[in-house]
């Protein structure tokens, strides 16, 4: 999903800006600047919360990226109902002007979600399968007003490792259910920049061609 911005600003931002802009103006215009500085206030706020600054992605093909700006709540392995299996599962409470947009936590395909816990999610969620078979699902829980899922990409389509890939909108937390086997970079507490923290890797084991000409785990 590529986005084009202009002066690193969404184009879903523009419209909101503009009207603060103006209704700035108008009240200084027309009252004073003291009763129009909370305007000011509000209009500085948007820019901040509706900004797509730049991130320099980590060169590791088999990096977890961390999809939003925020801070790891919850550290553990659970049961992951959306894939029925085990997994690990981080939770990031995401910050109240954090990037606006949602960052592809891995590379690969966009694969559709369904079953009794997509039904009965209060929320939205998006599952992601890499090149190398792994399987991420990121779930927006609170504050999803205006988010159809956390993907907006079609079913089938691409999506690069920390690359945008949605909008988070009103987000306040993000889960990510992780392959059980990964390693957890992140500690409790820790902060994290989308895009450009490395959260967990991915682990597989490295294979050397057999006598039979067969890969085999080492």
């Amino acid at each position: 999903m590529r986005r084009k911005t202009l002066f690193h600003l969404v184009p879903e931002g523009w419209a909101v800006l503009v009207g603060l802009a103006v209704a700035f103006f108008i009240v200084n215009a027309a009252v004073s600047f003291w009763v129009a500085s909370p305007i000011l206030v509000l209009l500085v706020m948007a820019g901040l919360y509706f900004r797509d600054s730049p991130r320099n992605v980590p060169a590791e093909p088999l990096a977890i990226i961390a999809p939003v700006d925020g801070k790891v709540i919850h550290r553990r392995e659970c049961y992951d109902p959306f894939l029925d299996r085990e997994a690990i599962k981080l939770s990031l409470r995401v910050g109240l002007l954090a990037n606006y947009l949602i960052r592809s936590p891995v590379e690969g395909t966009v694969v559709e979600l369904s079953g009794e816990a997509v039904e009965n999610l209060d929320g939205c969620a998006s599952h992601i399968r890499t090149d190398e078979g792994d399987h991420v699902v990121i779930v927006i829980r609170e504050g999803r007003l205006f988010g159809r899922r956390p993907c907006r990409s079609n079913y089938g389509e691409r999506v690069g490792q920390g690359r945008c890939c949605g909008m988070r909108r009103l987000a306040r937390r993000v889960d990510l259910y992780l392959p059980v086997n990964s390693r957890v970079e992140v500690e409790l507490g820790d902060s994290v920049r989308g895009g450009a923290c490395v959260l967990a890797k991915l682990v597989h084991k490295p294979t050397t061609r057999g006598t039979d000409g067969e890969d085999v785990a080492t």
